[in-house]
């Protein structure tokens, strides 16, 4: 029996299927070496992909159009013409008065005053209230107006540079004319302005006397080492910008180095003090008043005086020139 059973039980583990080992885990190395290889993106390509999508999340902001400059006053001068306009309907006794025009005061047959600055037609000059404006230091300019380049400058002059260049087309200058037809080359002269000399009238802080000096005793010749003769000057006239006159803008009146936006310039270059220390001019300071003292800067006609026009001249004496506006030299 016990036989029996034995050889069943034999039988039946024969019949039945051996059961496999368990399968090992596939190996994480072999499995990478079998993929196949990613392309590999640079960090700079990936901050620019994110910055894309980030600029496709912004909303695009839409600019106006752009707008006209605003219109130029009718009466503003825009091209030396203009001048000529101005200064022949001032000697008829119709001056201008539109807007943006130069102010224009008829005193007397032949004094005006525009704006700030005084016209002697007779004496043919203007002048123009100033104060000085150093007293040391390397110089490119002997007068500019008030917000110009005054680091560098003698004179700091209480006027409008329009006004002044009026002011000389009244008493007989014509400035230089220019041909300006090739944009690549600087503009060359055609015809010369008219020539001026420049005079300092003012109290002496000191003595309380009034003085009248050449203006370029204030200067200083590096080269030299003194002051120069009496210079002479030319009208110049400056030039026009988007139809605006130039020297409004730049505030530039009286140049000591080339520079065609001032409105009259100095015949003798004797080079810029920037460029090396015999070069240029700088204040002398050994002989001007301090800084602040009240100034006439005057500029005189070169040439004959015209003679008096009969007539209209009045036979008394002549008017005070500050009448009625505030007499000259004064600031504003």
């Amino acid at each position: 029996m016990s036989r029996l059973l034995l050889a069943a039980v034999f039988a039946f583990a024969g019949c039945s299927k051996p059961t496999p080992p368990p399968a090992a885990a596939p190996d994480a190395a072999a499995v990478d070496a079998a993929a196949p290889a990613k392309p590999k993106i640079s960090p700079r390509k990936n901050r620019t992909r994110k910055n894309r999508k980030k600029r496709k999340k912004r909303k695009r902001l839409k600019l106006p159009p752009p707008s006209a400059p605003p219109p130029r006053p009718e009466g503003e001068p825009s091209s030396a013409g203009d001048f000529q306009k101005l200064a022949g309907a001032a000697q008829q006794g119709a001056p201008v008065e539109k807007p943006g025009a130069p102010p224009i005061q008829r005193l007397d047959a032949y004094r005006l005053r525009v704006g700030k600055v005084f016209v002697d037609r007779l004496e043919r000059t203007v002048e123009i209230p100033a104060q000085v404006n150093m007293v040391e230091g390397i110089l490119e300019y002997f007068a500019v107006c008030t917000q110009g380049k005054l680091h560098e400058a003698v004179l700091e002059l209480f006027a409008e540079p329009s006004h002044i260049h009026l002011g000389l087309v009244l008493v007989g200058l014509e400035p230089n004319v220019y041909d300006r037809s090739d944009p690549m080359k600087p503009p060359k002269i055609v015809k010369q302005g008219g020539d001026l000399r420049t005079w300092v009238k003012f109290k002496d802080p000191k003595t309380g006397a009034e003085k009248k000096l050449a203006a370029a005793e204030w200067l200083y010749n590096r080269e030299k080492k003194k002051g120069p003769p009496q210079q002479v000057w030319t009208f110049q006239g400056s030039s026009f910008w988007n139809g605006r006159y130039a020297a409004d803008m730049d505030r530039s009146v009286s140049s000591l180095i080339p520079d065609e936006t001032a409105v009259i310039g100095t015949k003798v270059d004797i080079g810029n003090p920037y460029r090396g220390d015999n070069l240029g001019f700088e204040v002398h300071k050994a002989v001007i008043p301090p800084k602040g003292t009240k100034v006439t800067y005057v500029l005189e006609v070169i040439g004959p005086k015209p003679p008096k026009p009969g007539a209209a001249v009045p036979t008394g004496p002549r008017p005070n020139p500050g009448a009625p506006a505030p007499p000259l030299p004064g600031a504003p």
